[in-house]
């Protein structure tokens, strides 16, 4: 064993050295924009910017009631307490009424229409009621009990709007498939009998478009009608008397949802484009494709305006809405169009305004998105647990509105005026890997304390958005951070909580949570005991000539394209010098580290029949290591590799895996050659040479005649070189020998030792 101590102080290491302190660190941080983290159901007396911002907002709530219909789609109020709204497919007119303090409805048939579905109401000052109905395309007066003053059938599927001048006295109605507007005398319309002609009821073709459905209407304060279609999204501007109308914004595809007009006479509008061929509105948006110069613009799917057939006119699957949502704005006088906001697996039916925002109730997932205009940007409002909010009023108060959802169908409860919990909840957050979770950081909290702020932190270490996930951990404040100790887990959720009563300016910035990935072991991809009596010279940069044999060629190994750190030093070694160099020997191997820790390596060996280890290169970070082998006893050695990780990696953390290697076979003895024969014919010398070793296999044989004539052996007579005990035999032409009178014969074993016997020819 002093030999042994004496042989790793003078053993030659080349471009080993320890790994030094680094910055670098392992914790990594994730940003939580809420605005993208946090879905618009799972907010509650919260609102988010588009910047990231938490701000107060308003306190979506269910209503307990019977819905009567499946599906509602226009709502209308008739008095303080008392609305009417639009169902199908049996086509009633249900009369609502509410009762915010105890959060209930009460539903009840108030008219029956004869049609599948009513689309639109309006309620007339003098009590009566306009509706439209589809897919008959009738236009219905009712009194205030319900009961039918006048109708007329239009020569269209659907009627998808009504529009009413201040006088009350003309009706405008935009109609689905074709896409017209009819203007209807009211006073003509109710003295005319059922069998008179439309122009004589007071019916007249007053507008057209080559889309299949007008969708929208509204006023322009011009005093002109603005008209929204599908399915090809266009907003025109009809002329006072009617006509061709102009195209204030044009769009390859989509559904004009609504028209709404600010008191400066900018005009806004909502544009909801879907992908698939499905969707959660009877009359909403389908996949489309854009008109030629000679076709009609038609839906390629679904069609917009509901069709007569009965198989769409009941509700609609509940599938995953795949469109995109964009609001417009058109400045006052025609100016050009501005896309304002633009939301994707989200629709937008509706433009209410709110102080200074606009509501923009929608889906397909319940979302209630907005817009502030001096701002300019988006809002996240809390959303409902129906697939859509399809249509909102505002109630007496002005800070309260009622909405109307579907699948399921019902009514909620929309109040900006106060709330019983602020709470916002984040999606899954993939943290990619499973790990140590760390503090919750905000960039900034204004007008709020601390301390009035509750976080709430929860992981799963599977994929599973419902079973796995622990329970929920109350996270502690510390150095302005929230930290829930102990919690790993490669999904996070985490739930914001404020007090009820805030201030109006109250703001959280976007946060960052910071977390710490498993720390993988190494993996030690490849080991060699490189072929003994070759030195290495150590190549560390691209510099300098290029050897006349590498290590690459001896082991077969070409360097490889990668540039990280680790494969352009494989890469260098790989292109080293190799030298013949009796008694030396070169191990190298090859070591990955999924987390890019600085690995180390102790290379050790032990005697068979011994139990003690003995280092021959300890911690270093070269991936290979040469020593002289003559001077360890023969026999054979067990070796490990001992891979560990070192700074910036913390002390308490580092991994050190071992792994058991190739066995090195110490073999300084040369071969014995057992036989050697001479067979002489006509024309040819036969040789046979046999031979033996105690330890390695036999590598090959030589002959050298003392004419200069050399002959290697490398194949044995039975074929195959696998064997300690060889036979090689050989035919040797007399004509080539020339004067030679001996025979130098050399034989090798697999460790490089050499045997070597002189023979008389005669």
């Amino acid at each position: 064993m002093k030999r042994l101590l004496a042989l790793f102080i003078t053993s030659l290491v080349i471009g080993g050295s320890l790994i030094a302190d680094s910055a670098v660190t392992f914790s990594k941080s994730q940003n939580l924009n809420f605005y993208r983290e946090v879905p618009s159901r799972d907010l509650k007396g919260l609102a988010i910017r588009s910047d990231g911002r938490i701000i107060t907002g308003p306190q979506l709530s269910a209503l307990a009631g019977n819905p009567v219909a499946d599906l509602w789609w226009d709502i209308e109020a008739v008095s303080d307490q008392r609305w009417l709204v639009g169902t199908g497919p049996s086509g009633k007119i249900l009369e609502i009424e509410v009762d915010a303090s105890g959060g209930t409805f009460s539903a009840a048939p108030w008219a029956e229409t004869g049609g599948n579905h009513v689309f639109t109401l309006k309620h007339l000052s003098n009590g009566m009621v306009v509706a439209g109905t589809a897919p008959d395309a009738t236009l219905l007066i009712l009194n205030k009990s319900g009961e039918e003053q006048a109708s007329v059938a239009l020569p269209a599927d659907s009627i998808l709007d009504i529009l009413i001048d201040d006088a009350q006295k003309n009706i405008w109605v935009s109609t689905g498939n074709p896409g017209s507007i009819y203007h209807i005398n009211l006073r003509q319309l109710l003295k005319s009998g059922p069998e008179d002609s439309l122009d004589d009821r007071g019916v007249e073709l007053w507008g057209k478009v080559r889309d299949r459905n007008i969708r929208q209407l509204a006023w322009n304060s011009n005093g002109r009608i603005l008209a929204g279609s599908a399915p090809s999204g266009n907003l025109y501007e009809f002329p006072k008397a009617g006509g061709d109308p102009l195209i204030l914004l044009d769009q390859e595809s989509g559904e004009i949802t609504d028209i709404f007009q600010s008191e400066n006479g900018d005009i806004y509008t909502t544009l909801v484009s879907a992908k698939g061929t499905a969707s959660r509105r009877i009359s909403g948006s389908t996949n489309v494709t854009p008109t030629t110069e000679t076709t009609e613009k038609k839906a390629d799917g679904e069609p917009t305006a509901p069709s007569p057939a009965p198989s769409i006119m009941e509700a609609p699957p509940v599938v995953k809405f795949s469109g995109r949502s964009q609001l417009f704005k058109i400045p006052a006088d025609r100016g050009l169009p501005e896309s304002l906001s633009s939301r994707s697996n989200l629709a937008m039916y509706q433009i209410v305004p709110y102080r200074d925002l606009l509501i923009l109730p929608g889906g397909d997932d319940g979302e209630l998105s907005g817009y502030d205009p001096a701002e300019r940007r988006a809002i996240s409002f809390a959303g409902s647990n129906s697939a859509q909010i399809s249509e909102i009023v505002a109630m007496d108060s002005g800070s309260d509105f009622l909405a109307i959802t579907n699948n399921p169908a019902g009514l909620s409860l929309l109040r900006f005026s106060d709330a019983n919990a602020r709470e916002a909840t984040t999606r899954r957050i993939n943290l990619l890997s499973p790990s140590e979770i760390g503090a919750l950081r905000f960039n900034r909290i204004r007008n709020l304390d601390r301390a009035d702020l509750t976080v709430h932190m929860r992981a799963n270490r599977g994929r599973d958005l419902v079973e796995g996930w622990t329970p929920w951990t109350e996270a502690l404040q510390r150095h302005d951070g929230w930290l829930a100790p102990g919690l790993t887990g490669q999904f996070l959720q985490i739930k914001i909580e404020l007090p009820s009563s805030l201030e109006a300016s109250v703001e959280l910035d976007q946060a960052e949570v910071y977390f710490v990935p498993q720390n993988r072991r190494p993996v030690l991809k490849s080991f060699r005991l490189i072929s003994p009596n070759f030195g290495l010279v150590a190549r560390t940069s691209s510099t300098g000539n290029t050897p006349n044999m590498t290590l690459g060629q001896v082991i077969g190994t070409s360097p490889s394209a990668n540039k990280s750190e680790s494969e352009r030093r494989r890469q260098f070694l790989l292109a080293s010098q190799v030298v013949p160099q009796p008694g030396a020997q070169v191990v190298m191997w090859t070591t990955s580290d999924a987390d890019n820790d600085n690995l180390v390596s102790t290379f050790s060996i032990r005697a068979e029949g011994k139990t003690e280890w003995t280092d021959l290169a300890i911690e270093t970070d070269a991936e290979w290591f040469q020593f002289d082998r003559t001077t360890l006893e023969e026999g054979t050695y067990f070796t490990r590799l001992v891979l560990s990780e070192r700074a910036p990696r913390a002390l308490a953390q580092r991994r050190s895996v071992t792994f058991q290697t190739d066995d090195l076979v110490i073999d300084l003895t040369p071969p014995d050659i057992t036989k050697f024969e001479l067979t002489r014919e006509s024309s040819f010398l036969g040789i046979t040479i046999a031979g033996t070793d105690q330890v390695s296999l036999i590598a090959g044989a030589k002959l050298v005649f003392n004419s200069g004539l050399e002959i290697e052996l490398g194949q044995p007579a039975d074929g195959i070189l696998d064997s300690p005990s060889e036979t090689f035999t050989t035919q040797v032409r007399l004509d080539t020998l020339g004067p030679a009178t001996s025979v130098e014969v050399y034989l090798e074993d697999e460790a490089g030792n050499v045997v070597s016997e002189r023979h008389p020819l005669h």
